[in-house]
């Protein structure tokens, strides 16, 4: 009897991290497993905890099947770029070296966290003679171009493009985590289009369901004991994500005493909302995966924000989880975002432009005055995710996709 399939996975995040990424595919990698048993599933990570990098896991793990091998990551400050820069290159050396070890690997998929991912796959692929699928969650160089930490048309830009577009010829398949992303791959790289392919990230909503149907919301008994209507921001306070439209609808319906605007994360942004922060608005510290329920129920409308110029380059995580809690939601980014389709065309919520906090103070109060308008977009976001985004038929994408590059 031949070997088991031996499918590798290299992201920097896995299980029990809390970033998105690491959400995704420590849902994802075991929905593999169990649906193709006669595989073995594996994945190389760091050991940092990517919240608070003092917490160090174990070397290797089992955990629903898949393996999980960690290789040492120095701490390093998300804030420096430099520092990261240094823990991104410490990670591809022990990532390449843990993929060394192995005895057989049959294919590598890899992501772009961290953003030379598909470099790391390459080489451990051509180790054991395999193919390697390269996956794209942000595209780079040119979102760091948008972000302005290089300059687009500088000579970094150019020798970081011409690298990625070499990785991604080389890869059985490119597959992105949004289709305007794959659009722009396909415009911007000299990729063949046979190769290009999207899988949304997708949701499991059994991720937000309350332990039991009368579990008490502790979350929403601390932060708004006086039932007042909440807008929520919660996740990543990236440099992807503007604040400023939020924070200044936030003080235009300051006299609004029945609003209460939520700010729960962590990220570059906080200090700034911090200092900011307005009288009718609160600022929450990240909560536990496992209480996620919890702050998503607590909201009646829930807010996205991303930069104009990255709706093609990169698809904020939370829709899914805010899709699955069934509550209204407003974007706040480019309407060509594949977010704002899916709010806009499903009747699931509302677009506005950035640095257009009127058309914000608009939507909250037009949401806010009609609960049968909020309560039914949020159950046709809820019948949207449950049709074409949940987190099993991403899995299913995935196999199919992977089936497909080690078949002979």
């Amino acid at each position: 009897m031949s070997a088991a399939r031996h499918i590798l996975f290299i992201n920097e995040f896995y299980y029990p991290d809390i970033c998105a990424s690491s959400a995704v595919l420590s849902d994802r990698l075991p929905r593999i497993k169990r649906l193709r048993p006669d595989w073995k599933v594996s994945v190389i990570a760091g050991n940092r905890a990517w919240d608070n990098p003092t917490v160090v896991y174990p070397s290797s793990e089992l955990h629903e099947g898949v393996d999980i091998v960690r290789v040492v990551r120095p701490i390093v400050r998300r804030k420096s770029l430099v520092q990261r820069a240094v823990g991104f290159a410490a990670f591809q050396h022990r990532a390449v070296r843990a993929g060394r070890r192995l005895d057989r690997v049959d294919c590598v998929v890899a992501t772009t966290a961290p953003p030379q991912g598909a470099a790391i796959a390459r080489k451990i692929a051509g180790m054991h003679k395999c193919p390697y699928v390269y996956c794209v969650l942000d595209l780079y160089p040119d979102l760091a171009a948008t972000l302005g930490k290089v300059r687009e048309g500088s000579f970094v830009f150019r020798r970081w493009l011409k690298s990625d577009t070499w990785l991604m010829c080389d890869a059985a398949r490119v597959i992105s985590i949004a289709e305007e992303m794959t659009k722009r791959i396909g415009r911007t790289r000299s990729v063949a289009v046979e190769k290009l392919g999207t899988i949304h990230d997708g949701f499991d909503p059994a991720r937000i369901a309350p332990p039991t149907p009368d579990a008490p919301n502790r979350f929403a008994a601390e932060h708004n004991p006086e039932g007042r209507f909440v807008v929520q921001y919660a996740g990543n306070m990236g440099l992807s994500h503007p604040f400023d439209s939020i924070l200044e609808a936030a003080i235009r319906l300051g006299g609004h005493r029945d609003i209460q605007f939520q700010f729960i994360g962590d990220g570059p942004h906080r200090k700034m909302i911090e200092e900011r922060l307005p009288s009718n608005a609160k600022l929450i510290d990240y909560v536990p995966a496992s209480r996620l329920w919890e702050v998503l129920h607590a909201a009646d409308l829930c807010l996205i924000s991303q930069q104009s110029d990255m709706y093609d380059k990169a698809l904020p995580y939370k829709v899914y989880g805010i899709l699955a809690a069934a509550k209204p939601a407003i974007f706040i980014g480019n309407e060509r975002s594949e977010i704002a389709r899916w709010l806009t065309e499903h009747d699931a919520g509302m677009s506005v432009r950035q640095e257009d906090p009127d058309a914000l103070v608009d939507a909250i109060k037009s949401l806010k005055s009609d609960p049968a308008v909020a309560t039914r977009m949020g159950c046709n976001g809820r019948a949207l995710l449950e049709a074409h985004l949940l987190a099993q038929q991403a899995a299913e994408s995935w196999i199919a996709e992977i089936e497909g590059v080690i078949s002979p």
